[in-house]
């Protein structure tokens, strides 16, 4: 009985907050059933900071958000995503003065992914940098989240290793990167 009241709030809240007729009634009772088992499996973490209510719907608040970002990847091919341009090209930097540490840097990553890293790692980490989840992803390459995870840290371990090889220091990096938009 308390765990059907508890949907019941949930569905109510997220209709609120996202409104039924834009995302349908089935996406909604989704992330609020998803959200149920989350809270289940998370009772013993509840501190108490603040109402049940409101923990429950920030867990559902955020099934509803991942569950948005599945649907807005869905029928999204990476291939498609490259062809397209969605992917952000590494060297969109402006060229002068003050970049040209950066400029320098990009390269050094642009040539490592293009020589150091497999199809499929360049793929995934392509990917990952246009925001795409990686659940989304996985599904593209056929494979699971957790492989996703592996492709993206064994792509980071070798892109770091082709930036430390070219005599860059993770001081200089981060010197470099200080302030560095990559979204604007």
């Amino acid at each position: 009985m308390a765990l059907a009241d508890l949907r019941a709030t949930l569905v109510a809240g997220l209709t609120r907050a996202f409104g039924q007729s834009d995302f349908g009634s089935t996406l909604i009772e989704d992330a609020a059933q998803e959200a149920l088992v989350r809270i289940v499996d998370r009772i013993q973490s509840f501190r108490g900071d603040s109402r049940f209510v409101t923990w429950a719907m920030a867990i559902a608040t955020r099934a509803m958000l991942s569950h948005l970002r599945r649907a807005h990847w869905k029928n999204v091919s990476l291939d498609e995503m490259a062809a397209a341009g969605l992917i952000p090209p590494l060297a969109a930097v402006v060229s002068n003065d003050e970049n040209l540490d950066r400029l320098r840097l990009l390269e050094v990553v642009r040539t490592s992914i293009e020589n150091d890293l497999t199809e499929r790692q360049r793929q995934t980490i392509q990917a990952e940098l246009a925001g795409v989840p990686p659940e989304v992803i996985a599904e593209r390459i056929g494979t699971n989240r957790n492989a996703v995870y592996k492709l993206v840290h064994d792509a980071r371990a070798r892109l770091r290793r082709a930036i430390l090889a070219a005599g860059w220091t993770e001081t200089s990096v981060r010197s470099v990167l200080k302030g560095f938009d990559t979204h604007g």
